[in-house]
């Protein structure tokens, strides 16, 4: 029988808010500085800063066993130029990161599929850093300098309630086209048109995707250099008005295209460029209230990309969240996400030359709930398991269990 004292410890925190700051119903830990942060605001300057912390451990199936742990504290500037220096419908965006933890858990559990959303390399660096402006009575927007390509192209719509990499950020078959990510960033420009009158909207993006290498700048400290190769993305999509509709919705079909070489599996001479292809669409499928504030949000995402070069020749993600469940929670979320990762036939046949196994499809299920415990701190355990494992269909499946913590400063 495994114990958990890192899980049950966190869980303990559940009580501190009672005991040591009451009823306070502020959204930041500190407060409002006595007023500071406020007038901050008032003047263009807002500074948000906040911690999540991940424990989870499987209890069956994982390749070896074992506990870990990985936290994110991040830092975000927002700084208003119209209130500042008055340029219109402008601003500058800045985020730092202080990642930390065990990063090890794809390959100790023997997964594909990435149990945490905040997982990455261990690094204290600056992640974003861009300027962004509206023009054409907010027809035309665009951001450039360095910017999150695959937050911008392809983003789970409903990830706020999940852990797992595959819901609550993107699909795994999307960083192979190699677009920046966050908070390793490369240069990039993001411009998005909706004309007025309409919820439709075009969106494209060029970026330096840095020789492949997305942690580069970890090593060589920030740079502003573009030195390739390029990588192209562009989404078309739709938005109903929620003013207009009491179940709201979206679509979306979007594309990568990256220059660079991408070694194929079976034959190693040769490289080729990569691209891919997705469609998602979500919509409210039914209301708790006349509000719209608690309800039942679902979507689903399909993911193609060409199996020579990549893991995953498809993948189709479903994800279901219940924004306030209870009435008397209406602030929890609750979610359920399924993920079918259709690996490669050319990856599967390049493991059985090496003498691995066949890899066919893999299975993720994730049950998460998100408890607001005060509007500043959450904690949000999470269930997921793994069937077919690393795609292996004679392991058992891998149960994980988790529990996230996020305190808003």
């Amino acid at each position: 029988m495994k114990s958990y004292p890192t899980i049950l410890s966190l869980c303990s925190l559940a009580l501190l808010p009672n005991i040591s700051f009451g009823a306070d119903e502020s959204p930041y830990l500190f407060g409002d500085w006595g007023g500071a942060r406020t007038e901050l605001a008032d003047k263009g300057v807002s500074l948000n800063l906040f911690h999540i912390f991940d424990v989870y451990d499987d209890f069956s199936g994982a390749a070896e066993s074992g506990g870990t742990y990985f936290g994110r504290q991040r830092v975000a500037i927002d700084l208003d130029l119209e209130k500042l220096l008055g340029w219109e419908n402008s601003y500058i965006a800045i985020s730092g990161v202080h990642q930390y933890g065990n990063n090890y858990n794809r390959s100790r559990f023997g997964v594909f599929t990435n149990p945490s959303s905040i997982e990455g390399t261990e690094t204290t660096r600056l992640a974003n850093i861009y300027f962004g402006q509206s023009l054409f009575d907010g027809q035309l927007n665009y951001q450039i300098g360095k910017v999150d390509g695959v937050g911008a192209f392809g983003s789970q719509e409903y990830g706020s309630s999940f852990m797992n990499d595959e819901f609550a950020y993107v699909a795994n078959a999307i960083f192979g086209s190699a677009l920046p990510f966050d908070p390793a960033q490369k240069l990039g420009l993001i411009v998005e048109y909706q004309p007025n009158g309409t919820q439709l909207y075009l969106k494209g993006g060029v970026f330096d995707s840095n020789q492949l290498d997305s942690y580069a700048d970890d090593h060589n400290g920030l740079s502003f250099d573009w030195e390739g190769p390029v990588a192209y993305a562009a989404e078309l999509g739709y938005r109903s008005d929620p003013n207009k509709t009491d179940k709201p919705g979206f679509v979306k079909l979007g594309f990568h295209y990256n220059t660079g070489n991408f070694a194929n599996f079976l034959d190693t001479t040769e490289d080729d460029n990569n691209k891919l292809i997705y469609l998602s669409a979500g919509r409210t499928l039914h209301n708790f209230d006349s509000q719209q504030q608690r309800r039942i949000d679902g979507s689903i995402t399909w993911v193609h990309a060409p199996e020579d070069r990549n893991l995953y020749a498809d993948e189709l993600i479903f994800v279901l969240r219940a924004i306030g469940p209870f009435a008397a929670r209406p602030n929890d979320e609750l979610g359920l996400g399924v993920v079918a990762a259709y690996i490669s036939d050319d990856y599967s046949d390049a493991s059985q030359s090496a003498g691995g196994p066949v890899a066919k499809e893999e299975y993720t299920v994730e049950l998460s709930y998100k408890a607001a415990i005060t509007p500043w701190f959450q904690l949000q355990p999470s269930l997921q398991a793994v069937m077919n494992p690393a795609g292996d269909t004679d392991r058992d499946t891998v149960w994980i269990a988790g529990l996230r913590s996020v305190i808003t400063f």
